[in-house]
């Protein structure tokens, strides 16, 4: 009972059963504990999501030794997290769990699902950076198993929370790839609903309508109605931000036909498709249809925060002139009251900053900018952040330049003006091979390494408070300031060079050759700042032997490391065991440096 390979047989039955659409596991030996069985159907119906079951089932088999308690518990932890619905307590407690369940070193099938457990519940917290940790580590050890193409769903979604839509849209477009192969067809269409939404997201709405057309079209006939419906949602949303009359009625059309073939169903699916029908029929001037089937979604959407998002959509979907005040009051409350940020929120805010501007109170509307931006860089939700950044740049482009540099820098956007002599750090990141790799590769897919590595770089880059200088090709030179300098800027270069690292290892478990190789160098001390150029092209520079060196470091660099001074890393006071001190030429300098190579995990 304690072989591995039985285990990882009992994992793919249950896995390959749920991709064919089945309700029960099938495939499983007929000699096998009648209680294991039960254990795979309480996993079947977890992933179902039927989960009236499972505390049943899951009591029926507590009794299970190991490996077999460990895959229980894990499926008890799963079906927690499907009626944790975002509750803070609930997914703090369940992380505490996952990580003890890590602890008690259950078997490699086991394992791997755990990390994927974990990873998601990283998403569901906001905590994308380590969720791409955990379900990297994930992907490591699944092997060839039928949950692969899942782990790399939650892995795309995790560079797209990241920012790093590049390297979202790739991972989500070889997951299809993968599901294709085994006839996933729910599968598909979850990932080609993610990459739609994806693309909508950056602006590329035309993108998105071709990618669930090759699915409706190729699969359409084999997916359950609440699949297409989710589908031909995607498609009316980017019709809506096409605004093109043919398109809004040949997709409303398509979605009403869905929605007409689920009858009463009561599922959140059917809210979101009636929240999108509720604006394509406010933009035909079906006023009063709208609001009902905003009525009709809100009766669907029961959580909080999507109750939070109708409710602006309440607002937004009624002419300006014609919304009472006591509803933009209420609206006003809500968003003041609201503790986790959402999109309903942030929506909201901008909806209210318009108003003031209408009204003719600038001041007012740039005040509620300036709180909707303190909240969505609370979040690091790149989506949000351009929705804030469009809004400031239609009233006051130059405030909206200033709070971005703020952001990075952490100081005022005047002060970086100035030239300036003061200490700081100086990163260099380099991305080796590069030379090669422009040779090897089509000008798009060089392109979009270095977009990877630098939509990788923003929500580090903003943590830290490290301001981007530079971008040479295959490069980027940054700068961190002020208090704690030192230890700001080597810590930005250790999670730089770790998030490319994991980016990498996804790459070629994907079966690439090129990943995102990294390498960085970190120095301090004297460096003149200024700005170089014109209203044509502006720059910052940071000019110096300080700036100078930092760039031999990392050239003195492996992949995967970050290279510094061995003083630096003990003035902030970083554990160097485990690094390498080697002594190196360096131009500039009549005796060989002492360098420290820190590798980063």
């Amino acid at each position: 009972m304690n072989d591995p390979a039985q285990l990882q047989h009992w994992w793919r039955c249950i896995e390959e059963s749920v991709i064919r659409g089945e309700s029960s596991p099938q495939g499983l030996p007929d000699s096998m504990d009648p209680l294991l069985v039960d254990l795979a159907q309480a996993a079947v119906c977890e992933v179902r999501m039927d989960l009236d079951p499972i505390a049943d089932l899951l009591t029926e088999t507590a009794d299970l030794e190991q490996p077999w308690a460990s895959a229980r518990n894990l499926i008890d932890l799963r079906s927690r997290l499907r009626l944790a619905r975002g509750d803070a307590e609930t997914l703090a407690a369940l992380h505490r769990e996952a990580e003890e369940l890590i602890e008690s070193d259950p078997q490699e099938p086991t394992l791997a699902r755990i990390h994927h457990f974990l990873g998601t519940l990283h998403i569901q917290s906001n905590r994308p950076g380590l969720a791409l940790t955990a379900l990297t580590r994930s992907l490591e050890l699944i092997g060839d198993a039928a949950c692969r193409p899942w782990i790399l769903d939650g892995i795309s979604q995790s560079y797209l929370y990241l920012g790093a839509r590049t390297e979202g849209r790739r991972s989500l477009r070889r997951t299809i790839i993968d599901k294709d192969r085994v006839d996933d067809h729910l599968g598909i269409a979850i990932s080609s609903g993610s990459l739609a939404l994806a693309e909508i997201q950056s602006g590329q709405p035309q993108e998105a309508l071709e990618v669930v057309k090759e699915t409706l079209d190729r699969r359409g006939d084999h997916l359950a109605t609440l699949s297409r419906l989710r589908l031909h949602t995607f498609s009316l949303q980017a019709a809506l931000e096409m605004e093109e009359a043919s398109q809004l009625e040949t997709h409303l059309a398509d979605l009403e036909e869905c929605l007409a073939e689920c009858g009463h169903e009561s599922v959140p699916p059917v809210g979101f498709a009636r929240m999108a029908r509720a604006r394509a029929l406010s933009h035909a001037g079906k006023q009063d249809e709208a609001m009902e089937e905003l009525d009709r979604a809100a009766d669907l959407l029961r959580h909080p925060e999507l109750q939070m998002l109708i409710d602006y959509w309440r607002v937004a979907l009624t002419p300006s002139g014609q919304r009472p005040q006591e509803q933009m009051q209420r609206m006003d409350a809500q968003v003041s009251s609201m503790e986790k940020v959402t999109e309903g929120e942030i929506l909201a805010r901008l909806l209210l900053a318009k108003t003031d501007l209408e009204s003719g109170n600038r001041d007012a509307a740039l005040r509620r900018l300036d709180d909707a931006y303190e909240r969505v860089v609370e979040t690091n939700q790149p989506y949000w952040i351009e929705l804030v950044d469009d809004a400031y740049r239609e009233i006051d482009p130059a405030r909206q330049a200033a709070k971005s540099i703020e952001r990075f820098s952490g100081r005022p956007a005047e002060e970086m003006a100035l030239t300036t002599t003061e200490e700081a750090t100086i990163i260099f990141a380099d991305l080796a091979g590069f030379t090669q790799r422009s040779t090897e590769l089509s000008a798009e897919e060089v392109m979009e390494t270095v977009r990877s590595v630098f939509e990788l770089a923003v929500p580090l880059l903003a943590l830290h408070q490290v301001r981007p200088l530079q971008h040479l090709g295959d490069g980027l030179l940054a700068t961190c300031q002020g208090e704690n300098h030192e230890s700001r800027g080597l810590q930005f270069a250790i999670d730089l060079v770790q998030r490319t690292s994991l980016a990498s290892r996804v790459r070629r478990e994907m079966g690439e050759s090129w990943g995102l190789d990294l390498r960085a160098g970190v120095n301090s001390g004297p460096v003149v700042f200024g700005m170089l150029g014109s209203s044509f092209k502006q720059e910052w520079l940071a000019i110096g032997k300080t700036t100078n060196l930092a760039a031999r470091l990392q050239s003195k660099g492996e992949i995967g490391e970050v290279v510094t001074l061995p003083e630096l890393a003990e003035r902030v006071g970083f554990d160097s065991s485990g690094s390498i001190l080697k002594p190196y030429d360096m131009k500039g300098f009549s005796e060989p440096v002492p360098v420290l190579r820190i590798p980063v995990e």
